[in-house]
């Protein structure tokens, strides 16, 4: 599934997965054991939400905390994370999952933007109206 091969042997990488706006890393508790058992060291570290460069660092400082090499996966915002995170030489490749991915000159909003927004957004609690 997400492995690669290491001196000719198959090893499991590590799963740091990164969550969207309207969640936390708990969301992925249904997810983390599977992939446990299958040999892999999953990591869903949390992040404030403050800003993005904020939100890379919290990445950045979780790839310090397990195996290389790591297999980043996002899902919503999560996507713009590791987008950015995945330039790190700890980082094998990235997982998109439902996420965003903006080029170095775009941002999550304006990715969003460029389509209609769901009626489900227009109860957004977010002072700036930004969803992910």
């Amino acid at each position: 599934m997400f492995s690669l091969p290491v001196g000719g042997a198959r090893a499991r990488s590590c799963l740091p997965i990164r969550h969207g706006i309207w969640a936390d890393g708990s969301c992925f508790s249904k997810v983390i054991p599977p992939l446990q058992a299958e040999g892999y060291e999953v990591m869903a570290a949390q992040y404030g939400l403050d800003s993005n460069v904020e939100d890379v660092a919290a990445t950045l400082r979780t790839l310090g905390r397990v195996h290389s090499p790591a297999i980043l996966v996002g899902h919503s915002y999560g996507g713009t994370v590791i987008t950015a995170a995945g330039t790190d030489d700890r980082v094998a490749g990235p997982v998109y999952i439902c996420a965003l991915g903006p080029d170095e000159t775009e941002t999550s909003q304006g990715q969003q933007d460029k389509y209609p927004k769901t009626p489900v957004f227009s109860r957004s609690t977010s002072p700036t109206g930004a969803c992910g």
